[in-house]
């Protein structure tokens, strides 16, 4: 299966110092932390979000339709008004169309 090798590339990689991978083909995302990454998925009703570095207020509802999902990934959270997921060290996901479809941990390198 094609996803149990890129964790198996993925976690050899990460052996050898930081390696965090977003490898994605236009429709498919595969994503694997050997330290930092975080994610948040929004769906409709979408509302605003601020932002933590900046004092800025991101509008999502006038960016967006009702049948959009959004998903933002991360190395640290970029709001402060939301739920971040964060990874834990050798946490893979693979993603499409905005979802997780698959996920598992290689465990930590």
């Amino acid at each position: 299966m094609i996803v149990g090798r890129l964790v198996e590339l993925a976690r050899g990689y990460a052996r050898q110092g930081v390696f965090n991978l977003l490898l994605s083909n236009g429709d498919w995302l595969f994503t694997f932390c050997s330290t930092k990454m975080a994610s948040i998925t929004r769906r409709a009703p979408f509302g605003p979000a601020r932002l933590k570095d900046a004092d800025v207020i991101v509008d999502f509802e006038s960016e967006t339709t009702p049948d959009d999902v959004v998903s933002v990934i991360v190395t640290e959270p970029l709001t402060t008004d939301e739920v971040w997921d964060i990874y834990q060290p050798g946490e893979w996901r693979l993603w499409r169309q905005g979802e997780v479809i698959m996920q598992g941990s290689a465990g930590p390198n």
